[in-house]
């Protein structure tokens, strides 16, 4: 046995100890839930499933709720809070044969957004479907906000560009003109992901396949045909199918 084998084996003998000496947890459940924990209470019961499972090369994926990478950061629209969280219930290929027929995994990406002051969560398989049900939550009325049109060259070297700022000021209410709201922009069928912190007061930018698709913008033609393969605008949180959501 290798020096450096040896020193792995005993510093897992040292953890495993660690373990055993661990007050039992009483936490948020250290699997997937859709039951409504704060952020703090998920972060925690993340950090301990690590701990738990710091030498266990078994356990590659918790299945629990962790920040998105994409929006790490929470943020404050008036007295409501915005977190995002990822699980991640997809297939792990190596446990399968060449074939996955008959495969029992869960099987998808799941996102939950949490306005914490509300104790209120959202859960969907589409990143877009939890930010727009929260945009409902925080900032009802937000759908019939003017869509941006695209001809506006959107950015610059430093965000926003001047032309779209002075649209947007223009064109936007004063009360929709606060920190944290969003805009509604005019896309391009493949780039319809609402953008976090593109706004001009640090909000969404939202794309306006979320809406009424027979919205206008400035008298073209309609944003997209009735019949369209653009996903349909998200049912509300309380209608979100096999999952449980905190109101």
């Amino acid at each position: 046995m290798s020096g450096e084998q040896l020193a792995l084996d005993i510093e897992g003998m040292l953890h495993e100890a660690r373990v055993q000496s661990t007050p039992e947890w009483s936490g948020a459940p250290l699997h997937f839930t859709t039951d409504y924990y704060s952020p703090g209470d998920l972060d925690a019961a993340f950090e301990h499933w690590q701990f738990l499972h710091a030498h266990d090369p078994v356990q590659s994926g918790s299945r629990l709720w962790s920040r998105s990478i994409a929006v790490p950061e929470s943020r404050q629209v008036g007295g409501h809070g915005f977190v995002l969280y990822t699980a991640d219930l997809r297939c792990e290929p190596w446990k399968h044969a060449e074939k996955h027929e008959g495969c029992m995994c869960v099987g998808d990406l799941m996102y939950q957004a949490i306005c914490e002051p509300c104790e209120w969560n959202a859960i969907a398989d589409r990143e877009n479907g939890v930010v727009e049900m929260w945009h409902d939550h925080a900032l009802p009325g937000w759908r019939e906000l003017p869509i941006v049109p695209a001809r506006l060259r959107m950015l610059d070297k430093v965000g926003l560009s001047k032309a779209a700022r002075k649209w947007i000021e223009e064109h936007y209410p004063r009360s929709m003109q606060v920190p944290g709201a969003p805009i509604i922009t005019e896309r391009r069928p493949f780039g319809t992901r609402h953008v976090p912190s593109r706004s001009p007061w640090g909000g969404y930018d939202l794309s306006h396949t979320a809406v009424d698709p027979e919205r206008i913008v400035e008298g073209s033609k309609p944003l997209r045909p009735k019949a369209s393969h653009f996903p349909a605008p998200p049912r509300s949180a309380a209608q979100a199918p096999a999952v449980g959501l905190g109101d």
